[in-house]
């Protein structure tokens, strides 16, 4: 059995293997640093994939916040608002009572001169 392995390594050009061993070892250097740039280019397309989905998780985040944000500030508008009805509606009762006091005031003040 050891015979074929023995007819294979002779058939081998080892001379030829050793005089290009510099070349081979070159390229075999090549070839892994292009395998290492490609696995570290493909880590580095999966993290910048990562970052933007966290950045767009991010985002997501803040508009939901901003959303929440508005809705207080509309409730609170509304709230401004219905305050700034009543205060129109008490303002308008009381003009129309210090016009009743004015021409009862007037009035009053007539008849003073009058019965004098």
């Amino acid at each position: 059995m050891a015979l074929p392995w023995l007819a294979a390594l002779r058939v081998i050009p080892w001379r030829a293997i050793l005089a290009n061993a510099p070349a081979i070892a070159r390229s075999a250097e090549a070839l892994l640093s292009r395998t290492a740039a490609q696995r570290s280019h493909a880590d580095s397309h999966h993290e910048a994939h990562r970052l933007l989905a966290d950045r767009v998780e991010a985002l997501e985040q803040r508009d939901r916040e901003t959303a929440e944000l508005l809705t207080q500030v509309t409730d609170q508008l509304a709230a401004l608002t219905t305050a700034t009805e009543v205060l129109e509606a008490r303002m308008r009762w009381l003009l129309t009572i210090a016009a009743a006091a004015l021409i009862l005031a007037l009035g009053a003040f007539g008849l003073i001169f009058w019965l004098r």
